[in-house]
């Protein structure tokens, strides 16, 4: 395959396959960062790992590094983030054993969103939200892209004002994960834990460096500070909390590969340049506590 090279040392470190959300199957998610240019990417699915081997092995056959990663919906007392896990072992027990509570926590709850649709008048069914695809994890934005294929809604956001979102007549909320589980999961497995854009935290800059600090206290070594979600203003105040706590600054597309999505793959809105040094301080971390 002839590689473009906008930059030659350009990383994503969040990307979903169809494991989990993402439009694509893992070879092909890599394949795409190969011709994009990327050095290296991490998949970084939903709630899953079960991606990662094929990822893996696209990697040796596209010459990219890739990253074994996931991401953990973690819930607390008032409010919800979500932990980034990278260079996790995919087999280990302990992670494993959490992300299959969380899988059959999301069935559940995907089978009473399924009824409150239908309470609603709106008629899904499972066929409906894979559509054919073999999925490891369902989200709700399985349901808001099978709403618009079936022309009940324009798009995503509109299937979370009038259904799927808090409040939402086919809301139903999600069994619990504390952050500091998932935290000690990821380096349980070998990983370095990272938070996934703490905007969405929605918290002000000082609540939020505070929850950071407890993350931190409770293993984060990381915060994705550049991502499509993040303008300018933001990923520089996240920049100097990070820089006050002593953590990496990460950065990632959160790419699903949808096509009404403007966020592209490495690039973000075309802003985003996030470059290889990250992954190496991330490694020089993981090699610190003696993992190589």
């Amino acid at each position: 395959m002839a590689r473009k090279a906008p930059h030659p040392d350009l990383v994503d470190l969040h990307v979903h396959s169809s494991a989990s959300d993402g439009m694509f199957p893992p070879r092909e998610v890599v394949r795409e960062a190969a011709e994009v240019g990327l050095k290296a990417l991490a998949l970084t699915d939903h709630d899953t790992t079960a991606g990662v081997p094929e990822a893996l092995a696209a990697g040796e056959e596209f010459g990219i590094e890739v990253i074994p990663g996931v991401e953990v919906s973690a819930e607390f007392a008032d409010g919800a983030c979500h932990i980034l896990g990278y260079f996790v072992d995919p087999a280990d027990a302990g992670l494993v054993g959490m992300l299959d509570a969380a899988r059959e926590a999301r069935d559940k709850r995907n089978d009473e969103i399924l009824c409150r649709l239908r309470d609603a008048g709106v008629d899904l069914t499972m066929d409906d939200l894979t559509r054919g695809r073999l999925c490891d994890t369902l989200t709700r934005a399985h349901f808001a892209t099978a709403l618009v294929a079936k022309g009940l809604v324009a798009n995503w956001e509109e299937a979370f004002d009038t259904y799927l979102g808090r409040g939402k007549p086919a809301y139903v909320p999600r069994r619990r994960v504390e952050p500091e589980a998932a935290i000690a999961a990821i380096r349980g497995a070998g990983g370095l834990a990272a938070l996934a854009h703490p905007r969405q935290l929605n918290r002000s800059l000082a609540e939020t460096e505070e929850w950071i600090a407890r993350f931190a206290d409770a293993g984060i070594e990381a915060v994705e500070v550049s991502t499509p979600d993040h303008t300018a203003n933001f990923a520089r105040h996240y920049g100097e909390i990070v820089q006050r706590l002593g953590l990496v600054s990460t950065g990632g597309t959160d790419w699903h590969g949808r096509p009404d999505s403007p966020v592209q793959l490495g690039l973000g809105r075309g802003q985003m340049a996030v470059h290889y040094t990250v992954v190496e301080e991330m490694k020089a971390r993981l090699a610190a506590r003696g993992r190589k």
